[in-house]
């Protein structure tokens, strides 16, 4: 692949990769949500002593916030799954892209590789940042 291809695969990696954090984020954020939202569902049932079971309250009907709860935790976990699937597929693509680059990258020699590794460096340097 020449230069100006070898550049649009590195620009395309390192949007993909930013999409890719983008998205672990979000997931690690609805993550946190589901959790909270799950402890107040868990806190406005009562729990059975002795035993793994729960009950609603001692009337046999919901507490007012509890089916407001659920849906919302059906939301997210559905907001959740979507965006795993898209990460998962965005991973997959990220790999197949760097497998790409770097076999490019090392069959290279010459002025070609040192003007790859250049471009390279240019668009890799932020992730090399802690």
């Amino acid at each position: 692949m020449n230069l100006t291809e070898f550049e649009k695969s590195l620009s395309n990696f390192c949007t993909g990769y930013e999409t890719y954090t983008k998205l672990m984020s979000d997931i690690k954020q609805l993550d946190s949500l589901i959790q909270a939202n799950e402890k107040q569902l868990n806190d406005s049932l009562i729990k059975i002593p002795f035993t793994r079971l729960y009950f609603v309250d001692g009337l046999g009907i919901f507490k007012h916030q509890t089916p407001t709860l659920l849906k919302q935790n059906r939301q997210l976990i559905i907001k959740y799954n979507r965006k795993l699937i898209k990460a998962k597929k965005l991973s997959s693509s990220l790999q197949k892209q760097l497998k790409t680059i770097r076999s490019d990258y090392l069959s290279s020699n010459g002025e070609e590789s040192k003007a790859k590794d250049k471009l390279a460096n240019k668009y890799l340097k932020q992730f090399w940042q802690i």
